[in-house]
């Protein structure tokens, strides 16, 4: 059996693995750069556990899932009971990653008429990290969202130009999880991520088969941080090329 070495780091609670041979790659810290200070430090990430995990597979390229994770296009439609409209502003990023904010003084996490039944907001959390959620890609497809209360990842990992894997994770901070009525509660959140997630499942499997037709569409406003990320992913794939 052959041993391999790889690079392992950690900060704010994520645990990275680089299988990188080079020797001039970027630390952990500078990868990230500005998501650190105006994302996971303001929401105390580092406070928080996962409870659930789950994997599948996906008829569709990796590319179409993270497209939708960055537009409200699809949100008031898709997600019209799940989420409903769901304003966002653009995040300053620096570093390797792209993402928005949506301002919320409540949980986004829950359904709307049911999100005053909530946990309590994650201890230590300040300024926008009280304000509102970050919807992040950390590239090339690391999906994490923070809301006040709790986090959840979608990660994205290509098998094919047309299959892709998906590794869904749920977060609680470490004292709600020992609330005695966590299970109860969490339900709730439960109920709502996993439906918003088979939307976005259903959808983006829907768009794999728009790819082959002869319709060639434009982009909206809503989709304004989905054309800087496909520029990027543009310039990465000439340069590797």
């Amino acid at each position: 059996m052959t041993s391999v070495k790889v690079k392992v780091e950690e900060e704010a609670g994520l645990v990275f693995i680089n299988f990188s041979e080079k020797n001039n790659i970027p630390s952990l810290k500078e990868y990230l750069d500005n998501y650190l200070p105006i994302v996971a430090d303001l929401h105390n990430i580092k406070n928080m556990r996962r409870v659930h995990e789950k994997n599948y597979k996906l008829k569709s390229n990796w590319k179409l899932y993270v497209e939708v994770d960055m537009e409200t296009l699809h949100t008031p439609y898709i997600h019209k009971n799940s989420i409903g409209v769901q304003p966002v502003e653009q995040s300053p990023a620096k570093g390797e990653w792209i993402g928005v904010f949506s301002r919320s003084q409540e949980t986004v996490a829950l359904k709307p008429g049911v999100r005053n039944l909530g946990f309590p907001f994650n201890h230590g959390i300040y300024g926008d990290g009280l304000n509102g959620t970050h919807f992040s890609i950390i590239y090339p497809g690391f999906f994490i969202v923070v809301a006040q209360d709790c986090m959840w990842w979608i990660q994205k990992t290509a098998i094919s130009h047309e299959s892709v894997a998906i590794n869904v994770g749920y977060c609680f901070p470490e004292e709600t999880i020992s609330r005695s009525d966590f299970e109860s509660v969490s339900k709730l959140y439960f109920e709502r991520l996993d439906q918003v997630i088979k939307e976005d499942d259903l959808i983006t499997e829907y768009q794999q088969h728009g790819l082959h037709a002869d319709f060639q569409g434009f982009y909206t406003i809503q989709e304004s941080t989905v054309l800087q990320l496909d520029k990027e992913i543009i310039a990465r794939t000439i340069g590797w090329l």
